[in-house]
């Protein structure tokens, strides 16, 4: 080869020739092999226990057109494991996965009401930049802007995918929210109905839930052991399966927000399923006998607000205690008024108009007030 290039006339050939050589050991030495190797490290598709094809499992020649030589599209790819039971049937028959391999089907999760939405095709790229920089990019996900292909894990199923930090910075994972940062963060593509979470869990604000660092508020005797006022959350508290004898994950949800369990967000009525994802980690039995704000029971149960009509579920950065009165319900008073302050303990003061009353403002006394169940209430209870 050498001696073709100088009769050519091309000097340097020893130059020329060096991204070849390398590239050759890369190959001798990063072979299929190295990934397999990782089996003992819980790399499900690195396990020839599980792929017994190994690499061909997933890649035939020259596979489909515009992708890396896969066996099917890349929006349905995934589901010839993890879809429904006939497609991993057929893989098993074909001897791409092991007969005694169990996968979850996902593909069932994405055909929920609420889900993220993976059917917006043709518009992932393979290597995008996260957080999107373009605001004319529509929003879409794939599977691989959570889960690598090569990496994944049944321990770690975020292993190989980098991360957006509370600052915006491109990292390698270390906490869950931060790959939820990647698309609910700082991407220029932001509907302008959502808020960048990584502000509104910043430890900066005057409250926030733990998902970043622990609460501010030391005072909070409705939460459900052994949660404490230290703990820390993760997003997929909250956002999750709604089956809890489905899969992990907020793939889909029969609830709005991808919730795992119903959250009323506007005003009516309240009872156990109304307010079951608050319920989750905050007893009822404590809300509803104003153990925390002595005016709880009136608001809820009486007047039928909701809890988003005076908490923001992400944090507040206005106000202590995740107050951001909901605009949809709460208006101005009538000298234009609209703010909450902290006095002390369990005691404030609001400026608004709401539930057909006129606070201008109101002051909250720290008494505990007299539950509902010993006066009437507007709406019906769900008991």
């Amino acid at each position: 080869m050498v001696r073709l290039i100088k009769k050519t006339g091309i000097r340097g050939s020893s130059e020329m020739l060096k991204p070849f050589f390398i590239a050759l050991v890369l190959m001798l030495f990063i072979s299929p092999s190295s990934l397999y190797s990782d089996s003992g490290n819980g790399r499900s598709h690195g396990d020839r226990n599980k792929l017994l094809k190994g690499c061909a499992s997933c890649h035939k020649g020259h596979g489909v057109y515009k992708t890396p030589m896969l066996s099917e599209r890349k929006e349905i790819f995934c589901f010839r494991c993890h879809g429904h039971n006939i497609y991993s049937e057929n893989a098993k028959k074909a001897g791409d996965i092991a007969k005694d391999v169990g996968t979850a089907n996902i593909q069932s999760e994405f055909e929920k009401p609420y889900h993220h939405p993976i059917e917006k095709i043709g518009i992932h790229r393979y290597g995008e930049i996260l957080p999107e920089a373009d605001p004319s990019m529509p929003r879409h996900s794939a599977c691989g802007d959570c889960h690598h292909h090569h990496y994944a894990g049944e321990k770690n199923k975020m292993s190989g995918v980098r991360g957006t930090s509370k600052d915006g910075a491109k990292i390698r994972i270390t906490y869950e929210y931060e790959l939820c940062f990647s698309c609910h963060s700082y991407s220029a593509n932001l509907p302008a109905y959502q808020t960048n979470k990584a502000e509104m869990f910043n430890s900066s604000n005057p409250s926030f839930h733990p998902v970043i660092a622990p609460g501010k508020n030391t005072d909070v005797p409705s939460l459900v052991p052994p949660l404490t006022t230290s703990s820390l959350i993760k997003c997929t508290d909250c956002h999750n399966n709604d089956d809890p004898a489905g899969p992990n994950g907020p793939h889909g949800s029969n609830f709005r927000y991808l919730l795992s369990k119903n959250y009323t967000t506007t005003d009516g009525s309240e009872g156990p399923f109304q307010y079951e994802l608050c319920y989750n980690c905050h007893r009822r039995s404590s809300i509803l006998s104003n153990e925390s704000f002595p005016l709880h029971d009136l608001h809820i149960s009486t007047v039928g607000a909701s809890c988003r009509t005076c908490h923001n579920p992400h944090g507040s950065n206005q106000y202590s205690h995740l107050i951001e009165f909901n605009r949809a319900s709460v208006m101005s008073s009538n000298s234009g008024q609209l703010h909450y302050t902290v006095y002390g303990s369990r005691t404030g003061q609001c400026a608004l108009n709401c539930h057909g009353k006129d606070h201008d403002p109101a002051l909250y006394p720290g008494a505990v007030q007299t539950p509902s169940s010993s006066r009437p209430s507007r709406f019906p209870s769900r008991k």
